[in-house]
């Protein structure tokens, strides 16, 4: 189900004073997007995501406490216990393989300290995505409803298996991290996984480049399609699938397809589209690189190389594709992220 039609996500919006949103996941985002300005009236310098980043940290009345090894954390619970804060007894059986970040509200504190204390896990691999940690947390303060909730906590797993409220906040965390009003003015030209580097290298040198090209990408001020190609079936392949592992006949072949396609605001409505799940042309620079002839590559193309299942042609578009193999760990097959532009 998408996300805009989860019934959780039209109760959050309820609680946040929307009402009968006709796209809630939208409306939620407007929500956030308004506060943060509210927040940024007092800080008029602002220029850089950041520094947007530490102003949200004091806006909406937190701390953030990164630790980086387990003495660091052992520390941050036993000091925070000491304090009077039970929560943090069990701070290290918290932060498991795959929670980064955990918030808590405090219960016994000065008048002069922060109502909530968000501790970052940057142990390990785990440092490389602080920057989309630290919005995620933030995201949830944007959004809380429930002053009776004393914690929540950022897991990385797949969009599929979350609860629809992490996921909406991972898309919260998604849009005020890289907020458009801050990249536009520095955006220049077309997209590509040059000048989204060049971008974050400018406004959030500490953000991850995986995060910074989903972010960017929909931020960007000129049409762009942010494609991620993996081995893949058609859907109605996938039941044929579950059977065959079930023993009951020998199932379909995967090929490379588009398993996401996401234009960004500038392109919808337009021509440059591709469908999700579409397979790739075998003659796409994205079909190079996913075969290793190219580590990564930039081409003019053709959307009409582009067909449908049922072997329709997209509209014939010059555009320019670039793509790279995205490092999704050694456990993953390969996937190919690729950014397409019209020319």
């Amino acid at each position: 189900m998408a996300l805009k039609h989860q019934p959780a996500i039209y109760t959050l919006a309820s609680d946040l004073g929307i009402e009968k949103p006709s796209d809630p996941v939208q409306s939620i985002l407007r929500h956030c997007e308004k506060r943060t300005t509210q927040i940024l009236r007092d800080f008029p310098d602002c220029s850089t995501l950041s520094e947007l980043l530490n102003v949200m940290e004091a806006g909406l009345d937190t701390k953030f406490v990164e630790v980086r090894t387990d003495d660091e954390l052992e520390a941050v619970q036993e000091r925070y216990s000491l304090k009077g804060e039970l929560a943090f007894a069990a701070l290290h059986d918290e932060l498991t393989d795959d929670v980064y970040g955990i918030t808590f509200k405090r219960t016994v504190r000065k008048p002069w300290e922060r109502q909530y204390v968000s501790v970052i896990d940057c142990r390990g691999e785990k440092q490389y995505r602080s920057y989309f940690t630290k919005w995620h947390e933030l995201g949830h303060l944007l959004v809380l409803t429930d002053q009776r909730r004393l914690k929540f906590r950022r897991t990385h797993a797949v969009a599929e298996s979350k609860d629809p409220e992490e996921t909406m906040v991972d898309t919260i965390a998604g849009r005020i991290g890289f907020l458009p009003r801050f990249v536009r003015p520095v955006a220049k030209g077309n997209a590509s996984f040059k000048a989204f580097e060049a971008v974050r290298s400018e406004l959030c040198p500490e953000a991850s480049k995986e995060a910074s090209v989903i972010g960017f990408a929909a931020a960007w001020p000129a049409p762009c399609l942010l494609l991620r190609a993996e081995m893949a079936l058609r859907r109605g392949e996938q039941v044929v699938a579950t059977q065959a592992r079930l023993g009951f006949h020998e199932g379909p072949t995967p090929a490379l397809r588009a398993v996401l396609a996401k234009p960004n605001d500038a392109a919808r409505g337009s021509d440059l589209m591709v469908f999700p799940n579409m397979r790739v042309p075998e003659r796409s620079v994205i079909h190079k690189v996913f075969l290793g002839e190219l580590y990564e590559g930039e081409e003019d193309e053709d959307l009409s190389w582009w067909q449908t299942s049922n072997g329709q042609q997209l509209p014939a578009l010059k555009v320019r594709v670039g793509a790279r193999p995205l490092d999704i760990g050694p456990e993953d097959e390969l996937a190919v992220q690729a950014i397409v532009t019209p020319i």
